[in-house]
């Protein structure tokens, strides 16, 4: 049994509006919730949100293994209409022939950052920074795909920048205040994960994949070519903690030179005080050089978006707000 309090059916039904957009998940949250041993293998699940890994472990299976009788109901995994009916009992033998399967998975693998159109609303927060030249450091970095923000071509209703031969093209809305563009120079790439993902190892390209719902072939078309992208791009991946990895990676910088840190959904999961020594670390990296920290997290469970903040050690500014998935963003207007 994991640290985590069970999950009650009811609140596994509530977690269904993260994936309203898929009909399939939508149902399968449901079925979970009715019935005792699907309940169970989700309670065995380590890390959260467990209906995500767990409903991403069961693609993950049937990416690498096929799915059998349960695949004709995925969209992606299946040639024709993948009907939503019927497709409870093959759910459940799935799970059931799987279960040690799944919460070995649930224990070692993670909900990671697979969409690189977060770019479209971590950027325009950069330009906020003044900055045009910076080491760029992702907490909770995944794949490192954020890392390589400079490298996609994106689309806000009007507005374009980045290189017009990118294989990445982000689309996505812009609201309120105009966007600010300027020229900028990554001078390295470095990302902090608990688990870092290769972006040349299939098996974790795979893991990737399996996090994107059913029907969303756009974001799994996106993911593939940004998968691609950075797998060209030289980075460094650095495994543990943030708050034993972040102080040492800002301190083996040149001197002086200016860095940018940026989380997005990534703090969610520390408590408070893990939150204020990463504000003690980030301090002390100021003693020597310029840090600005760039923030994109939901400040409640069920928002439907995420604020947007920079702070450069003069205290948090709130510039913005941005969907979930980078979809739009909004910066609010200058007092």
């Amino acid at each position: 049994m994991t640290g985590l309090r069970p999950l009650t059916p009811d609140q596994v039904r509530r977690w269904v509006r993260h994936a309203e957009s898929s009909p399939l998940y939508t149902h399968l949250i449901d079925v979970i919730a009715g019935d005792d041993r699907l309940m169970k293998v989700l309670n065995r699940i380590e890390h959260t949100p467990r209906p995500n890994v767990l409903l991403a472990g069961v693609q993950y299976l049937m990416m690498r293994d096929g799915g059998g009788d349960l695949a004709r109901h995925y969209p992606n995994l299946s040639d024709g209409d993948a009907p939503l009916s019927g497709v409870d009992g093959p759910f459940k033998r799935f799970v059931a022939s799987h279960r040690e399967e799944l919460i070995d998975i649930g224990r070692t693998r993670y909900t990671q950052t697979n969409e690189c159109r977060r770019c479209a609303v971590l950027l325009p927060a950069i330009w906020e920074t003044g900055l045009s030249r910076f080491h760029l450091i992702d907490v909770g970095a995944s794949a490192g795909l954020n890392l390589v923000l400079d490298r996609y071509r994106y689309r806000w209703d009007g507005l374009e920048w980045g290189p017009p031969d990118s294989p990445v093209v982000l689309r996505a809305g812009s609201r309120g205040r105009g966007l600010a563009p300027r020229d900028i120079e990554v001078l390295s790439r470095i990302g902090l994960d608990l688990n870092p993902i290769d972006p040349n190892d299939p098996d974790d390209r795979l893991w990737l994949e399996a996090l994107i719902w059913p029907e969303h072939e756009e974001r799994r078309r996106r993911l593939r070519a940004a998968l691609e992208l950075a797998s060209t791009i030289e980075m460094r991946l650095v495994a543990g903690s943030a708050l034993e990895t972040l102080g040492p990676t800002l301190d083996g910088l040149a001197p002086g030179e200016p860095a940018v840190v940026m989380h997005s959904f990534a703090l969610n999961q520390f408590s408070p005080a893990e939150k204020q020594q990463v504000e003690v670390i980030l301090e002390n990296a100021r003693q020597g050089r310029p840090v600005h920290r760039i923030s994109f997290e939901m400040v409640g469970k069920d928002d439907e978006s995420a604020q947007l903040g920079v702070d450069d050690g003069c205290g948090p500014v709130l510039i913005g707000q941005g969907h979930h998935h980078g979809e739009w963003v909004e910066l609010y207007a200058l007092p």
